[in-house]
């Protein structure tokens, strides 16, 4: 079982903690976390409780009224962190921000957080216009960067029309996909040279009609996004074409899973959630993020999506369905080979199974938060929490084909599950990159309902 290894205290008056980003840029160093009550900050992992930078509505970053959902980093600019705040994105420069201080009010290297001049240095690659600001076509982005502008504000993209669920940023630093309550995904170039960045798309007809609630980027295919929503839909997107290349319903999935195993005598069918108490929202998608390729291949053809009726489904993106032909030329109703009884389950003509639904593992008792594939998992785990405080590892059956095989043109998903009970409602999970523990330990890091970070050791997963 991952053992806690210790806490992140934030300071009083944070709020719930809603989001969580560990730095590329100095070895997982740096923990980038986001609060409900407008403010932002930096722990410094080598150190005890240390906050290295803290930004508040009382020192004019944010909105008071306005949560911070979401904190990134950007591979391409090392001194930048991104929080979303209402229905605006703003990168900071981590150079030019206040002093740090401890979750105890302890001040280091200033005078702190709303009293201290940020030091002098150049911005990381945006420069203001020539009376000295930044230029923007939104009047309130406007003002908010000139309230901003020197306390380290680097740029504000104001591209949405309603407020921002969760953004995220391609490896190359190049184009940022905003996803908002407007149903819609905002593409923004924020490496045109452009104060503001400039929107090129805005991904919307025939996707999601409800809140989109998340969306991930595929590596090996940078120009295409996955997103999630409180429609219950999962929809695979071109950022240069403004419908969806494939769009799934969940419950449609649910369906044809439920209808897949109930062919197979031999399956352990087991329990399924009740749709009609937690449907099957998208509150969170995920895919494969490191750079390096997972252990295990098919990891990458794969989004996750965790789903309100407490279950995790795994979708498989490049699915086709094509039906096999004779030697005739004619075409003949496919063929499923069966697993071992309550352990695989070969689908060939559905794109997902779900982890938590039927003989693969136990479903959380309510609605799935947040779900990844841990970098130090090397694609043969997937780690997921709940609103019901418990946090759940999916692991590849030794021996088995895993989630995914298509040696015989079918689909085999096997799946163990260990719980861990943290406590709290997940709100959000980062993830150490590979084995080795970040600067003070621990491997996942769990932002939940408290100021509190959980933090834990992945080692007995080896």
């Amino acid at each position: 079982e991952m053992a806690r290894t210790r806490q992140l205290v934030a300071p009083k008056g944070t709020g719930a903690l809603l989001s969580c980003a560990l730095s590329p840029h100095d070895g997982g160093a740096s923990l980038a976390v986001g609060g409900e009550n407008a403010a932002a900050l930096v722990f410094d992992l080598r150190g005890a409780h240390l906050v290295a930078h803290r930004l508040t509505a009382a020192s004019g970053c944010f909105d008071s009224e306005d949560a911070v959902p979401c904190v990134a980093y950007n591979l391409a600019a090392p001194h930048a962190l991104y929080c979303a705040s209402g229905r605006t994105v703003t990168a900071w420069d981590l150079r030019r921000l206040p002093g740090a201080t401890d979750a105890r009010g302890a001040r280091y290297g200033g005078d702190g957080a709303t009293k201290s001049a940020p030091p002098t240095s150049d911005r990381c690659h945006r420069a203001p216009d020539d009376d000295g600001e930044f230029a923007n076509a939104n009047d309130d982005a406007l003002s908010t960067e000139k309230k901003t502008n020197d306390r380290g504000a680097i740029d504000v993209y104001a591209h949405n029309s309603d407020e921002i669920n969760h953004f995220v940023i391609d490896r190359k630093g190049a184009f940022m996909y905003a996803a908002d309550d407007n149903c819609e995904v905002a593409v923004v170039n924020v490496d045109c040279g452009k104060a503001g960045g400039v929107k090129t798309k805005t991904l919307r007809n025939d996707g999601h009609e409800n809140f989109v609630s998340c969306v991930a980027l595929r590596g090996h295919k940078p120009r295409e996004v996955v997103s999630g929503g409180l429609d219950a839909r999962v929809c695979v997107w071109d950022r240069d074409r403004s419908a969806p290349v494939k769009r799934w319903s969940v419950s449609e999935l649910i369906d044809a899973f439920d209808a897949r195993v109930a062919e197979d005598a031999d399956a352990n069918v087991g329990e399924h959630p009740s749709p009609m108490m937690n449907p099957p929202f998208v509150h969170c998608v995920a895919t494969w993020a490191c750079e390096r390729d997972p252990a295990h291949l098919d990891t990458k053809r794969l989004a996750a999506a965790a789903c309100g009726d407490g279950t995790v489904a795994l979708v498989d993106l490049d699915f086709e369905a094509k039906k096999p032909k004779s030697a005739t030329g004619k075409k003949k109703k496919a063929t499923h080979k069966s697993g071992a009884r309550g352990a695989n389950l070969s689908v060939p003509s559905v794109p997902a199974v779900f982890l938590g639904r039927g003989a693969l593992g136990g479903a959380h008792a309510s609605a799935t938060s947040h779900v990844s594939f841990p970098g130090w998992g090397d694609g043969e785990f997937v780690v997921s929490g709940g609103n019901d405080r418990a946090i759940k590892l999916w692991r590849r059956r030794e021996g088995g084909d895993g989630f995914f095989s298509h040696d015989n043109g079918g689909l085999v998903a096997s799946a163990a599950s260990v719980t861990l009970a943290h406590g709290r409602k997940a709100n959000w999970m980062a993830h150490a990159s590979s084995r080795e523990a970040c600067p003070g330990g621990g491997h996942v890091f769990v932002a939940d309902t408290s100021e509190t970070i959980g933090v834990y050791d992945a080692n007995a997963f080896a």
